[in-house]
């Protein structure tokens, strides 16, 4: 079955007309994308690795995700895509929204999620991925360095890696002032 898209303006707002994944996108239209970057509690980053059978960049160690199906919003879609590719199922409020980026042809929504599970553990989609793994930013860095992770842009993973950086400080103050609450 054929994924249709809705498209958008460039101020991102839903125009009267749809596309069929694999078509053109005419200029100065976009469809919503989304990348979900699930996280576990010391920081690591889930990356996944395309299957070779894959249309666009087989073989390539990128995020979770994909494309908001017509009628979806971006939550909407990462939550799908999570789930399709991952076998996770996440609710809304688990989805944090770490920032929205205009593309070339699409407005990208990039997600966290909290997740602590071996890689084993999660249940791949064959025909999209054919292995995951948990990386710190300095394996995140080396394989951007070498061609092995797509690279999104310096923008784009020094904004991913901001948020990590301040959701850990904000769960380790969150800890040490549990451990140092004294009750009167």
């Amino acid at each position: 079955m054929a994924e249709i898209w809705d498209l958008y303006d460039a101020q991102g707002n839903k125009v009267d007309r749809k596309l069929v994944r694999g078509e053109e996108i005419p200029a100065g239209l976009y469809h919503i994308g989304v990348h979900i970057w699930p996280m576990n509690k010391s920081g690591a980053f889930l990356i996944q690795k395309r299957a070779e059978n894959v249309q666009w960049k087989p073989g390539i160690w990128a995020a979770t995700g994909g494309s908001a199906l017509s009628g979806e919003d971006a939550l909407t879609a990462a939550i799908r895509e999570l789930r399709e590719e991952l076998g996770v199922e996440a609710k809304p409020e688990e989805m944090n929204l770490v920032f929205k980026m205009r593309r070339t042809i699409s407005f990208c929504s990039v997600y966290c999620i909290r997740i602590d599970r071996a890689e084993e553990e999660f249940d791949l989609q064959e025909e999209e991925v054919s292995e995951v793994r948990w990386c710190t930013i300095p394996r995140i860095m080396h394989m951007l360095r070498t061609g092995q992770l797509y690279n999104y842009g310096d923008a784009y993973y020094h904004s991913l890696f901001d948020y990590r950086n301040n959701h850990l400080e904000r769960a380790h103050y969150r800890r040490n002032n549990q451990k140092n609450h004294k009750h009167y």
